[in-house]
């Protein structure tokens, strides 16, 4: 798992709401010598428009700092928040999820910041100074421990991802107010294909069975689970509206009767995407008479650059322009090229994959002429 990606999806999602009342919050961290913090706070509703709320900012020298939390307001016994460090070398560090408890001290220390910063490790984090801190600590690390075993070895995703889920499952059982613990679990629900099986997917919605209707992070997975599970089942079956060189609308009954369609989202502007063609010109003419048919469909922002590109770069199968932000909505992909595979009745059998790959997946559902190749 890359290091800077678990903590980025963190990043947007563990901020957390209003404190007043007597307590304070000590940070230690030692190879962070001088700079500055800044401890934030937000609703789902603050964090869907950016509007996350700094309610803490102090410098601070010889790595440590002590915040007093006097000027902080709490609507409840705890605080959900987050912290973020800015080292003098404009190094930033976090966010760092926060636990705070009113009238209460909070202690943080941060170690382990050189093998981060080389992306050898996961930094380290202990909380201490209450019991909720501690039982806190105890279940952030086993979850970052279950991930520096990913670092090292991506096949144990099962096993990993099985533990992960009883330690969320036994936090929130015995923390069912945290909203630290949901936002944790949203930064991990949307590094998944909601298409997998995986204990942690399977543990949401578990929860959303029985979510405590109080906790609004607990409703905010909730809400964005089903919202991810509306685009994969769409994205299950080909679907789409386009335009050929003429201006022609196609969709996806009028792609032929085939064995298997390879339907290539693309643009002209994309280096990879231009550097596959030769490939799939390749494959077309080698496996197109035994049922394969090949669809390309442009997500250029102006149509003219595609249509320009193809003239001068003639495709031997159908190749459509089709609006982007619908298109990318629809299969829940960032990057292009995104290729699929859809079977007769237009269900996606294959997603997400590229390259050499392309010639392995299209191989596997043509073993017959690959045997008679060798």
């Amino acid at each position: 798992m890359n290091i800077k990606l678990f903590f980025k999806l963190v990043v947007g999602l563990i901020f957390f709401v209003s404190c007043s009342g007597n307590g304070e919050l000590i940070l230690e961290v030692p190879e962070i010598q001088e700079g500055e913090i800044q401890l934030i706070y937000a609703t789902p509703e603050q964090i869907n428009v950016s509007q996350e709320e700094v309610i803490k900012t102090q410098s601070f020298t010889n790595g440590k700092v002590q915040i007093s939390l006097d000027s902080v307001s709490f609507d409840k016994k705890t605080k959900d928040c987050s912290l973020i460090i800015r080292g003098k070398d404009n190094m930033i560090l976090g966010p760092i999820p926060t636990l705070l408890e009113k009238g209460e001290t909070a202690v943080i220390k941060i170690s382990g910041l050189d093998k981060y910063y080389q992306k050898e490790d996961f930094y380290h984090i202990s909380y201490s100074g209450t019991k909720k801190s501690e039982d806190f600590s105890k279940f952030y690390n086993d979850l970052i421990d279950q991930n520096r075993i990913l670092l090292k070895d991506q096949t144990k995703k099962k096993e990993v991802y099985t533990k992960q889920a009883d330690i969320y499952k036994n936090y929130i059982e015995e923390n069912p107010e945290s909203g630290l613990v949901y936002s944790l679990l949203i930064g991990q629900l949307m590094q998944f294909k909601l298409t997998d099986q995986n204990p942690i997917i399977d543990l949401c919605a578990n929860l959303c069975l029985t979510v405590e209707e109080e906790n609004a992070w607990a409703g905010y997975l909730c809400k964005l689970l089903a919202e991810r599970q509306k685009v994969a089942l769409s994205s299950s079956i080909l679907s789409f509206t386009a335009l050929d060189k003429d201006e022609k609308e196609y969709t996806e009954r009028d792609i032929k009767d085939h064995k298997y369609v390879l339907v290539c989202f693309w643009a002209s502007w994309c280096k990879p995407c231009k550097e596959e063609i030769p490939q799939l010109k390749r494959l077309y003419e080698k496996y197109n008479s035994q049922g394969l048919e090949i669809v390309s469909i442009s997500v250029d922002t102006n149509p003219m650059d595609w249509l320009n590109y193809t003239k001068e770069n003639p495709l031997s199968w159908l190749s459509l322009w089709g609006n982007g932000h619908e298109l990318t909505a629809k299969y829940n992909f960032q990057t292009i090229p995104f290729n699929i595979i859809v079977d007769k009745d237009k269900k996606v059998i294959k997603r997400e994959f590229y390259g050499e790959e392309i010639d392995k997946a299209i191989e596997e559902l043509f073993p017959s002429s690959r045997r008679n190749t060798r």
